[in-house]
C-alpha cells in the first residue's frame, strides 16, 4: 500500500498483554500505517517504532474528546466499552487524523503479519471499510463515513443513543447494525469483508477455528508476515494472514522474542522458530477436554452459541413486564433478531 495513508487507533487502559511486544515489532514492519496508541500507560519500557505514536492521555480525557459529539449524556463507564465508540473515532480523533485517507481501529491481542500484501491500494479505491471484526477495521476519512453511526433506521428500533446510554460493551464496533448503516447512509457496496485472518477460538486448546472444523498445530510470524502451518507441516501448505489473533487466550512469552526474525506460537506460547516434528504436531493438535471445560465456564455466556428461539421467546415474555433500561434495551435486541431484520433489497 503506497497510495493511500492510513492510520489506525488503538485507546487502551489498564495492562497490555504480556507479548505486548510483539504487537509493536509486527506493527514496525508495516512502516506504510502508521498506528497511534492513547493511552496513561508508561511506555518507557517498550521499544516504539517509527511508525507508532505514543499520545498519553487520560481515560478522562477521552470522554472529552467524545463529548462534543454526541448531544446527550452518554455512557463510557469501563475502558472495555470503548469499543462501542470505536465506530466514531473518526470524529473523537479528528486532529490526529488530518491528513490522512483512512483511520482504523484495532485490538492489542493480536500479531500482524504483511498488511500491505492484503489492504491493497485497489481495495482502498474501491471500499470505504475493510473488515467487520473488532480486531482491525479500515475506514476512508471522510465526513460521511465518520458519521454514519450518528443515524436511525427505521426498520430497526435500536440506534447509537440506546447504545451509548447503557453501561457496558455492546459489540457496536462488530454488531450487524453498524454494518446496516453504514450500507444505508454510505453505501451498500463499499464495505469490503473477508476472513483474512488466524483467529482460534478460546474454547479449544489446540488452535481451532471458532466452527470447530480448522484446525492448525501453529502460526509463524517470519519477516513480517504470519503463517499458519500445515496439518503434516509441509511448508508448501501453509497459509498467509493478514494477523493472528488470540482473543482471552492466556499465551505465555519470554521478554527477548521480539528481537528474533522470526518466531512461532503454539498452544499457548509464543515460541522461538524451528521446524516441527510429527511428534510436535500431534502433541500440538491434542484436545484438551479440562481447559475447554475451564474455558467454556469462564467466557461461554461472552463468546458461546446464541440461545434457541425457544429460550429467547421465554426471555422475552420476562422482560415484557419490566421497565428497566437495560432489560428494555435487550427486549429491542431480541426482537430485532427475532424478526431476522436484514437489509432490505433497495434503498
Amino acid at each position: 500500500m503506497n497510495k493511500h495513508t492510513a492510520a489506525i487507533i488503538l485507546p487502551y487502559y489498564g495492562k497490555f498483554p504480556n507479548y505486548f511486544p510483539l504487537w509493536l515489532k509486527s506493527a514496525g514492519a508495516n512502516p506504510s500505517f502508521t498506528f497511534m496508541i492513547f493511552t496513561d500507560i508508561d511506555m518507557s519500557g517498550y521499544k516504539i517504532p517509527a511508525n507508532v505514536k505514543v499520545h498519553h492521555m487520560t481515560f478522562d480525557d477521552i470522554k472529552k474528546l467524545i463529548a462534543p459529539h454526541l448531544d446527550f449524556d452518554f455512557v463510557l463507564d469501563i475502558p472495555y466499552k470503548l469499543c462501542d465508540y470505536r465506530p466514531m473515532f473518526g470524529l473523537v480523533f479528528e486532529e490526529y487524523l488530518a491528513g490522512y485517507d483512512f483511520w482504523g481501529f484495532c485490538d492489542c491481542d493480536l500479531v500482524f503479519g504483511n498488511m500491505s500484501k492484503f489492504i491493497t491500494d485497489d481495495l482502498l479505491d474501491r471500499y470505504d471499510r475493510l473488515y467487520r471484526n473488532g480486531h482491525i477495521q479500515l475506514l476512508r476519512n471522510v465526513r460521511d463515513v465518520n458519521c454514519f453511526v450518528r443515524n436511525n433506521l427505521p426498520y430497526w428500533n435500536i440506534s447509537y443513543y440506546d447504545i451509548y446510554r447503557l453501561p457496558g460493551w455492546r459489540g457496536f464496533d462488530e454488531f450487524e447494525l453498524s454494518e446496516h448503516l453504514f450500507a444505508n447512509f454510505v453505501g451498500e457496496g463499499r464495505q469490503y469483508f473477508s476472513p483474512d485472518f488466524a483467529d482460534p477460538s478460546v474454547f479449544y486448546k489446540e488452535f481451532r477455528s471458532w466452527n470447530g472444523r480448522t484446525v492448525t498445530p501453529a502460526y509463524r510470524w517470519k519477516n513480517g508476515r504470519v503463517f499458519s502451518l500445515a496439518v503434516n507441516g509441509n511448508p508448501e501448505l501453509t497459509i498467509e494472514h493478514l494477523y493472528m489473533h488470540f482473543i482471552k487466550r492466556p499465551m505465555k512469552f519470554t521478554p527477548g522474542l521480539e528481537e528474533e526474525s522470526s518466531f512461532m506460537a503454539v498452544p499457548n506460547e509464543f515460541v522461538k522458530d524451528h521446524e516441527l516434528t510429527q511428534e510436535e504436531i500431534a502433541q500440538l493438535m491434542t484436545p484438551d477436554p479440562q481447559y475447554e471445560q475451564e474455558m467454556y465456564a469462564k467466557y461461554g455466556k461472552m463468546f458461546g452459541p446464541r440461545p434457541t428461539i425457544l429460550s429467547r421467546i421465554k426471555t422475552l415474555i420476562k422482560k415484557l413486564v419490566s421497565n428497566d433500561p437495560e432489560k428494555i434495551y435487550k427486549l429491542k435486541l431480541l426482537e430485532n433478531r427475532l424478526l431476522r431484520r436484514r437489509l432490505p433489497s433497495k434503498w
